[in-house]
């Protein structure tokens, strides 16, 4: 269990004593990108929200403060449009408004227009999620005191800088959010140690956060989002202090290195844990003393209620593989398995056969993106399994029925209950009832030991990390394949670049190893994705032509298609699954194959020169549209068709929902693809984690491609994706596109940050109040439950996110007064969606302190 104190900016001597031995003579500097026109906006102190909270009855609540109970100072607005007004100070010039739903400030000085008006409700704000204000007082320091009948809250508003509100993230994340240098949101209680203060400071300097840090859908993901972040924090602090910082700068750049170190070996030991040596990369990993790797009789073959697909690791010389080897993971350098791993029993491993990826394609189980073996892999299997018990023709599970009768597939587990009968949940089994098959995978290599220091001394046997106490996640999805080339990138040319340092020259030799071996799984045989221990791709990491084009030259040749409709000579929707994957997966696969090739061009270089070639081919002309399908060929001219494709399958929805019939004014109904369409608005079909995915691919060709003429196609792709990111003003974004577009200055790189300005100290998973009568609402986009507002609020004034939700859906509404609300514990979010765009922008100048 973790626990964290607020330690603000103070360093430690043991830190201030590391500093003598990790800071390089000669940093490499912070620059702009060759060609910047831009100008760097300059960084001030503003004024941010801190809140304490003060249940009502409490008696730490000041005995002193003199609360006004009328709207006597507000006189800027008619009395006919201030009923529900219950209060309002004026402080300084500013108004604070307390009403009946709520607390605004209003500021009419403010710098940026946006910022006049700022509306706080809802329990991160208002006592409880109580929002009718029964009093306000000034604090005589620029903020305010509110009263409601469930509590009082305090709004300090002190002024701060960016760097100063990083640190709080940074003691977050190194303090509560790190599980073994992985970093992502996470439950957490805080404990008052003052029994003096009946109130809840999460700035208090006496208060403690604690925390149980679990593994995550995409611990790699989110870890390669901070690891990046942290390496151009890094570097932005050897640029700002210079050759000869004082003490503490040389301990913030001692702090600085050491977390990015930590999270880049905690990506990369991803590739490794799996023992495979095949350059697979697992989603995440458990150690088995961790609760969420609990089974229901503590045994590989008990439930584990942690959903996914897992695999325990059992590796010695006593370990016998009760499995064959299917083909594709059969070595044929004489390197024999040290051990394997079989998958864990979860509600994944029995149940998911997938969704089908070409409507043509029929009930083969290649034509699913489940978890079913494939035949090549069942056939294998068999070979050493005795009769009676061979798999899919003794052992199988039922996935569904087609016109031919039931379909079967081999599943991961199957079980008793399970066997020629529906996939489901079992959760019966156990060393008593074991399942009549589990998948298994062979482990050719130990972990290197260059990972150890991320583990406890508990997990360390014979100098080496005991893989038989790992429990790794597979079936992979692209996503995290696109964090980990995009840090591999950035750790290899903006951390390491040239330096003779060991441990960066030890890390700089497994990131090549690690970024070789993934290519060369990706490219094997041309199939262009990841394959896992099923025979198969994984579920998501599909970038073959195929996937995305299945019938597209048959399509364009019907009717429909002049209204965007994707059907087959029947009338019948048959876009492939992947169909609006392509334009993102085209870049991702490209941003692959240009990292690889630069990575690897000292270690490698005829698989660099390969690679480069491969990557080349996305330039040639257009993509296949019909068998035969060529890899890779045209897939730049895919990536230009971003906002095409959204159109093409919103319309084509819309069209079956029609009962295959063209939407039209008159026939239109009240679903949003059928409103969208008729408009011709891609953004209601967006899906803001492919937002963010679009991100890492972009930033790696952005700034990796020389060439004039790609780096604008490239660019030209990446506007489309802007053309909606631009409405969220957020840096991420933003930043990006200036490095995409290094000599313009017309970027609103102001908008961006106030992003920053505006984002929350504490990433605290708050209920929101939405009801709110300064912006307009639309109907929900396709991905979405609920209404969207017109434009996007600022980070304080909305739900907690990462970049891969919409930002103007209004979910998570508080539900009314509570005087019992819980401060003490809740859940929240580490700070990469702030560190990242901050240090990348203070790395490239555009922004500085």
């Amino acid at each position: 269990m973790d626990k964290m104190k607020r330690t603000g900016m103070k360093i430690t001597g043991g830190l201030l004593a590391l500093t003598l031995f990790v800071l390089p003579a000669a940093p490499v500097l912070a620059e702009k990108l060759p060609g910047s026109a831009y100008s760097p906006v300059q960084l001030e102190a503003v004024q941010t929200k801190e809140m304490t909270y003060y249940k009502a009855g409490s008696a730490s609540i000041p005995g002193n403060i003199e609360w006004v109970t009328d709207a006597s100072a507000l006189k800027f607005l008619p009395l006919s449009v201030i009923g529900d007004v219950t209060s309002v100070v004026l402080d300084g010039g500013v108004y604070w408004i307390g009403t009946e739903t709520g607390l605004q400030r209003v500021d009419f000085s403010a710098s940026d227009t946006k910022d006049i008006v700022q509306y706080m409700a809802g329990p991160r704000y208002l006592y409880g999620g109580d929002d009718h204000v029964t009093g306000l007082a000034s604090d005589g320091k620029n903020g305010i005191w509110v009263r409601t009948a469930s509590g009082v809250t305090h709004i300090a508003m002190p002024e701060k800088t960016l760097h100063d509100k990083s640190f709080i993230y940074e003691d977050l994340v190194q303090s509560i959010l790190d599980r073994r240098g992985m970093v992502h949101g996470a439950g957490f209680t805080f404990t008052e140690t003052d029994s003096t203060l009946d109130a809840v400071n999460y700035n208090s300097a006496t208060g403690v956060f604690t925390s149980t840090p679990t593994t995550s859908d995409n611990d790699g993901l989110w870890t390669a989002m901070y690891a990046m972040g942290e390496i151009f924090r890094y570097k932005a602090l050897q640029e700002q202090y210079g050759t000869s910082p004082a003490s503490e700068e040389q301990a913030e750049i001692a702090a600085a290195r050491a977390a990015t170190l930590r999270a880049t070996k905690a990506v990369l030991l991803l590739d490794y844990v799996s023992g495979r040596g095949n350059g697979f990369p697992a989603r995440s990993y458990m150690l088995t003393s961790e609760a969420s790797a609990a089974t229901v009789d503590n045994s590989v073959y008990g439930y584990q209620s942690q959903n996914g697909f897992w695999f325990q690791n059992f590796v010695g010389p006593d370990m016998i593989n009760p499995n064959g080897i299917i083909p594709s993971m059969q070595r044929g350098d004489g390197v024999a398995p040290i051990g394997y791993s079989m998958v864990r029993v979860t509600k994944d491993a029995e149940n998911k056969k997938g969704s089908t990826l070409f409507p043509s394609g029929g009930t083969d189980v290649l034509n699913y993106n489940g978890l079913g073996l494939s035949q090549a892999a069942i056939d294998e299997l068999n070979l050493t399994r005795p009769e009676g018990q061979k798999l899919g023709i003794d052992i199988k599970t039922r996935v569904g029925t087609s016109v031919t009768g039931a379909v079967y597939q081999v599943l991961p587990v199957i079980t008793a209950a399970t066997n020629n009968n529906d996939a489901k949940e079992d959760k019966t089994t156990g060393l008593h009832n074991k399942p009549l098959f589990q998948l298994t995978a062979p482990v050719y290599e130990q972990i290197p030991s260059f990972f150890n220091d991320l583990f406890p001394e508990s997990a360390i046997v014979d100098g080496h990390i005991d893989m038989n106490q790992i429990v790794y996640k597979a079936d992979t999805s692209a996503d995290e394949v696109d964090g980990h080339y995009a840090m591999f990138y950035t750790a290899y040319k903006y951390l390491i670049g040239d330096s003779t340092d060991p441990e960066l020259l030890e890390l700089k030799a497994l990131i090549e190893e690690t970024t070789h071996r993934m290519t060369e799984l990706i490219l094997k045989d041309d199939h262009y994705y990841i394959e896992d221990a099923t025979g198969k791709s994984t579920q998501w990491s599909r970038w073959f032509a195929k996937y995305f084009n299945d019938s597209v030259g048959t399509m364009e040749r019907q009717e429909q298609w002049k209204s965007k409709i994707g059907v087959d000579e029947n009338g019948d929707d048959a876009l492939s699954y992947g169909y609006e994957d392509g334009p993102l997966n085209a870049l991702q696969v490209m941003a692959a194959l240009k990292s690889a090739s630069y990575i690897v061009a000292e270690s490698y270089p005829a698989d660099s020169a390969k690679y480069e070639l491969a990557y080349e081919q996305a330039f040639e002309g257009s993509y296949s549209k019909e068998e035969p399908y060529i890899n890779g060929k045209g897939y730049m001219a895919m990536a230009q068709e971003y906002i095409e494709r959204r159109l093409v399958r919103q319309a084509t929805n819309a069209y079956s929902e029609n009962d295959n019939q063209p939407v039209t004014m008159d026939n239109v109904g009240a679903d949003t693809n059928t409103n969208a369409t008729l408009h011709n608005d891609w953004t209601q079909y967006i899906n803001y984690s492919d937002e963010e995915l679009g991100w890492f691919p972009v930033f790696i060709l952005v700034t990796l491609e020389q060439d004039a003429d790609r780096h604008a196609q490239i660019v030209a792709a990446y506007d489309q994706w802007y053309s909606n990111e631009v409405r969220e003003e957020n840096p991420f974004y933003t930043f990006l596109y200036q490095l995409a577009h290094p000599d313009k200055t017309d970027v609103d790189l102001q908008s961006a940050v106030r992003f920053l300005y505006r984002f929350p100290e504490f990433q605290i998973e708050f209920p929101v109040q939405w009801d709110r009568q300064d912006v307009l609402y639309i109907e929900p986009g396709d991905r979405d439950d609920y209404k969207q507002t017109n434009y996007a609020l600022a980070p304080d004034e909305r739900r907690i996110i990462k970049h891969n939700s919409n930002p103007f859906e209004n979910d998570s509404q508080t539900t009314g007064a509570n005087p019992g609300y819980n401060y003490r514990s809740g859940s929240i979010e580490a700070g990469s969606v702030f560190t990242l765009p901050y240090w990348l922008g203070r790395y490239f100048e555009i922004i500085k302190e």
